[in-house]
């Protein structure tokens, strides 16, 4: 996952990435992107989704 910090204009997708904005990814993909925008994204791993009966459960 991906974690966009800064709003870009991502020029593979032809999508604008907002700040807080989230999306799936290859690390190779996360490198690309950081590399020519220092900082203007953050590796996330994804986290699994907690649902109420996950809380609970016996």
């Amino acid at each position: 996952m991906i974690k966009v910090l800064k709003g870009f204009y991502d020029l593979k997708e032809g999508v604008f990435r907002s700040a807080g904005q989230e999306f799936e990814a290859t690390q190779e993909r996360f490198d690309e992107i950081n590399k020519k925008l220092p900082d203007f994204v953050e590796w996330t791993e994804k986290q699994p989704e907690v649902t109420t009966p996950d809380v609970l459960s016996d």
